[in-house]
């Protein structure tokens, strides 16, 4: 790894001051690859092109529409009809030159990435991640439905990062994390439903069956969540109906602050990963804007 410039200690003089050079150091040198734009996505980019990646390829071919204007924040009337990863771009080119910001295409050779990030459609995201495992990349999905948001990592059965214990020491740890695949099979135990839900956001089993089909009704929707947590001999009472409803009502919506509250939280993520500074998530983390929770939980197998 080539040495910061001064331009750069400048520039991220802030965050260097944070986490260190040796951090930083890792940061210049990465490369992330973005699927998918949308709100969440564009809040992610632009925090990580802030923080001074190395290079940020996105993947989005999909035409700009008046309807993307009310919650991308970064195209206008001129980007109508334009692909979305290549507007996008641009834009975040002139937060940061120092990072490399390219464009992706949807088949694109993902060994050659740090981290991936997936918030295109959930029923692709375990194929994805199944490449991510083979090529030994580090995976994380993340999406956000109207009020609704989630992210989920894997960062291979053995990530290592440093652990702060106090001012002046940390030491070394090692997590491990299990793959997508293996985690939407995942089953749990608890002598009653009530410890269940102590445990595990009824969300986060929600946006586990959103991966496995795709579903325009409430009604849909119930029938895919019930059998996912049957298929695990989960207690179907974990997930009430009111969840699903409103999750249902927020199916093909975005709301912008939500979207910025699971959008920061993923770029911190990403970060995480790179610099090895703190654990990531392991593995599942959900929000909900209605209550203001923000929980995070571990299924494995």
């Amino acid at each position: 790894m080539s040495a910061i410039s001064k331009d750069e200690v400048a520039l991220y003089d802030r965050q260097i001051r944070l986490w260190g050079m040796e951090a930083q150091t890792r940061l210049r040198s990465s490369s992330v690859c973005i699927m998918g734009i949308t709100a969440l996505s564009l809040e992610t980019s632009k925090n990580l092109v802030l923080s001074g990646i190395g290079t940020l390829t996105l993947i989005d071919s999909h035409k700009i529409t008046a309807q993307d204007l009310q919650v991308q924040y970064y195209f206008d009337q001129s980007h109508i009809g334009r692909p979305r990863d290549h507007v996008l771009a641009e834009q975040l080119q002139l937060l940061n030159p120092l990072v490399t910001i390219r464009v992706g295409k949807s088949d694109q050779e993902l060994s050659g990435f740090d981290v991936v990030v997936h918030v295109d459609s959930y029923t692709k995201a375990q194929r994805v991640a199944s490449a991510c495992r083979s090529a030994q990349v580090n995976f994380v999905a993340a999406g956000a439905l109207g009020l609704f948001g989630f992210v989920f990592v894997d960062c291979g059965d053995r990530h290592e990062y440093v652990e702060t214990t106090s001012a002046e020491s940390s030491t070394t740890c090692v997590a491990e994390y299990v793959s997508l695949f293996d985690s939407l099979a995942a089953c749990v135990q608890e002598s009653s439903t009530v410890r269940l839900r102590r445990k595990y956001p009824p969300l986060v089993f929600v946006f586990q069956a959103l991966m496995a089909g795709m579903v325009d009704t409430e009604d849909e929707l119930e029938k895919l969540v019930k059998a996912s947590l049957h298929n695990r001999s989960i207690p179907s009472d974990i997930v009430d109906h009111d969840i699903i409803s409103r999750v249902a009502q927020s199916l093909g919506t975005e709301f912008v602050p939500c979207a910025a509250v699971v959008g920061g939280t993923l770029a911190q993520e990403v970060l995480k990963i790179i610099t090895r500074k703190d654990m990531p998530i392991n593995n599942w983390y959900t929000y909900d804007a209605l209550k203001g929770d923000a929980i995070t939980c571990t299924l494995k197998p």
